[in-house]
C-alpha cells in the first residue's frame, strides 16, 4: 500500500526552488503595492514613497511586507512541497538582508 504522505517530487505541481523564489519575491511585492491602494491611494505612488522616505518608515514597511511570505511557506510545508518551501524561505532570507542593511544606510 502507498502511503499518501510520501509523494515522489516529480508528481507535486510547482515543487521547485525557482518557483519558491519567485513566489517570495513578488508577494511582498504585492503587498506592498496592496498597502498602497488601500491605505494611500489618494496620493500618487511617487508622493506616497517620498511620504515613506521622508519620514523613514520606508524600511518600516518593506519589513512589515516580508510577513505574508509566511503563508505560501506554510502551504508548501502542509503539501509536502519541500523544495518550493525552500526557496521561499530563500528569497524572504534575502530580502531580510537586504532590508537589514538598508536600515543602515537610510
Amino acid at each position: 500500500m502507498n502511503n499518501p504522505k510520501n509523494y515522489d517530487d516529480k508528481t507535486l505541481f510547482i515543487n521547485k526552488i525557482s518557483y519558491g523564489v519567485i513566489i517570495g519575491i513578488i508577494s511582498p511585492i504585492l503587498f506592498f503595492l496592496l498597502n498602497y491602494i488601500f491605505r494611500f491611494r489618494q496620493y500618487n505612488f511617487s508622493d506616497y514613497l517620498q511620504f515613506l522616505i521622508e519620514s523613514k518608515k520606508l524600511v518600516s514597511v518593506i519589513s512589515l511586507t516580508i510577513f505574508p511570505n509566511l503563508i505560501p511557506f506554510m502551504l508548501f510545508i502542509n503539501s509536502n512541497r519541500y523544495s518550493s518551501a525552500r526557496g521561499v524561505l530563500a528569497s524572504t532570507i534575502i530580502l531580510g538582508i537586504f532590508i537589514f542593511i538598508f536600515y543602515f544606510i537610510q
